[in-house]
């Protein structure tokens, strides 16, 4: 519950929901069944400490506090000596700023998107990082205190890290990226997590693996399988491999499949094809994503078929 409670996107969720945030939570709850009880708690927590409480049972409230009068006169009175009360009240300062330094150098920032949603970050170094839909991040709320950069993440995001002499990392899936200063693409779903470098130069190492380190120039692509063991390297075209930072699809004899499978993964959609032998079709081109609803109407133009939505599915059918 304690890391609900710390989560800034979860807290601004309980207090200004909106369709994408709800769309994330409810999904989550869905994956994580054991955690929903947590998440109940957290929100009502949430509440309770955002909302004023009005009581107007004015009898309630006289009853209650002559129970509590009651209870004090038959408590008896201990009486801190003088001397000793400077002493108690540095003890509970001490205390206190043990208990915020251990939440702050243990504690981390986690930033997340919903479906359909990307997000620009800044982080403490003046690094940027935009996130893509249905994805996270997170680091070190000590950032700024102990220089250590490392940001995990799930999902897709690009970096665009600034060059200030310390290693900068980040943890993606079993991958592990070493950068000084580049700007570089990182993706982890589906037990596949892959690399695409624009500029300068990467390390890449494998948690717990036995493949060598591989070093990234630009143009180059690095990716991992679970279900497949080696490690592939090969030249990518950066522009398309990025094209969702300015929101739209460059597809290069791209399969309906693989588009397919982004509709699932940024906007949480099934998508049911009528006639199966559409997923093996190629499309080039660009198709503008500012809101998926562009992306379904281009789709629906270039295959000539009818997209029927129903809540979450999609029915792609021939005209």
């Amino acid at each position: 519950m304690e890391d609900f409670l710390a989560d800034e996107y979860f807290i601004r969720w309980v207090k200004s929901p909106d369709a994408s945030a709800n769309a994330f939570w409810k999904q989550l709850s869905a994956d994580m069944p054991e955690k929903a009880a947590l998440m109940r708690e957290a929100k009502e927590i949430v509440y309770a400490l955002s909302t004023p409480v009005v009581d107007k049972n004015d009898e309630g409230k006289t009853k209650v506090w002559q129970a509590v009068l009651e209870n004090i006169a038959q408590q008896p009175v201990q009486r801190i000596p003088r001397y000793r009360r400077p002493l108690l009240a540095a003890a509970s300062v001490l205390l206190l700023l043990a208990l915020g330094a251990t939440w702050y150098f243990t504690s981390t920032v986690t930033i997340r998107t919903g479906y359909g949603e990307t997000r620009q970050i800044r982080l403490p170094d003046n690094s940027s990082l935009v996130l893509n839909a249905r994805s996270e991040a997170s680091y070190a709320r000590s950032w700024s205190v102990t220089g250590k950069r490392v940001v995990t993440v799930e999902g897709e995001a690009f970096f665009d890290v600034k060059h200030t002499g310390d290693t900068f990392r980040v943890q993606a899936g079993d991958a592990r990226i070493t950068v000084l200063g580049t700007a570089f693409n990182v993706r982890q779903r589906s037990g596949i997590t892959a690399v695409v470098l624009q500029r300068g130069r990467v390390r890449v190492d494998v948690i717990n693996g036995r493949e060598l380190p591989a070093f990234l120039l630009p143009g180059d692509g690095w990716s991992l399988a679970r279900q497949h063991p080696p490690v592939v390297m090969h030249a990518v075209d950066t522009l398309a491999a990025t094209a969702w930072t300015r929101h739209e699809l460059l597809l290069n004899a791209t399969k309906v499949k693989d588009i397919i499978q982004l509709l699932k993964e940024n906007y949480g959609y099934t998508v049911i094809l009528q006639d199966t032998t559409l997923g093996e079709r190629e499309i080039k081109g660009r198709i503008p994503m500012q809101q998926e609803k562009d992306l379904l109407f281009v789709l629906s133009r270039i295959l000539d078929i009818d997209i029927q939505q129903k809540k979450d599915t999609l029915l792609f059918t021939a005209k």
